[in-house]
Parts: structure tokens; C-alpha cells; sequence
């Protein structure tokens, strides 16, 4: 099905034939959400003329906010997935302290995806570093 590549994905990946399917691919349907979401939160703030608000802020204006930045940080993220990735609903954003890298924030994302007639439970790790670079793993 279409729901499983966005539509720059598709434009990008031309087939010759479409191969026609009855079912979707629930594992290329998350690899497709993450690419989209690196996409987003790897985007700043006003880049985008149409859509001022699209990304995230620049790291300088997040750090600003300081003791409460980690829970900025956190309503930004949940903000953008569920503004920007329609195939995600029920989006929980939870940060986890890591210890071991002080510059870093992780977070732990989970929401629910529908995928034909059945609705997924999907989460993911995202780390945001000094620079401000947003890598998602699932």
C-alpha cells in the first residue's frame, strides 16, 4: 500500500510497475515513520517558509531555558510527531538520564500506528547531542 512510503519516498523511488499488495509491511511502515521523523527534528525552526513552526528550535534557544530545558525539549518533540507524522497517535515522550554522557539527551518515545486493520505499539530511542543532532534508533 501507499501508507508505507511517504510521498516524497514514492516520487523519489519510482517503480516501473508498482508492485500491488494487499497487506503492509509493518516494519517498513516504522522504517518510513523514523526516516520522516529524522526529517523533522532535524530540522530547525523556521526553515521552512510555508510552515514557520516545523523542527525543533535551535539548540542555543533550548539550552536558554535551563533547569527546565529537558522538559521543553521533551513537549517539543511530542509537539512535532504529533503535528507532522499523522501515522502516529497516543505519542508518549519519556526522558531517560544517561549517566555516562552529560552533552546527551535520550528519550524514549512510544505511540500506537495503524497498519491496515491493526493498530502497533512502536517506541524508539531518541538522542539529541550538543549540536543539537537528532538520531533515532528503534
Amino acid at each position: 500500500m501507499f501508507r508505507d512510503r511517504t510521498l516524497l519516498e514514492r516520487l523519489s523511488q519510482a517503480r516501473t510497475r508498482p508492485a500491488r499488495t494487499m497487506t503492509e509491511d509493518p516494519n517498513a511502515l516504522l522504517k518510513s515513520v523514523i526516516r520522516n521523523l529524522a526529517r523533522i527534528l532535524n530540522s530547525r525552526q523556521g526553515q521552512a517558509p510555508a510552515q514557520m513552526d516545523f523542527g525543533i528550535p535551535a539548540p542555543s534557544e533550548i539550552t536558554q531555558a535551563f533547569p527546565d530545558s529537558v522538559d521543553r525539549m521533551q513537549r517539543i518533540i511530542r509537539r512535532c510527531i504529533e503535528k507532522y507524522e499523522p501515522r502516529l497517535h497516543s505519542v508518549n515522550v519519556i526522558y531517560v538520564e544517561n549517566e555516562d554522557d552529560q552533552l546527551t539527551l535520550r528519550f524514549q518515545v512510544t505511540a500506537k500506528v495503524q497498519a491496515s486493520q491493526q493498530q502497533h505499539s512502536v517506541f524508539f530511542d531518541t538522542l539529541v547531542n550538543s549540536t543539537g543532532h537528532v538520531n533515532l534508533t528503534s
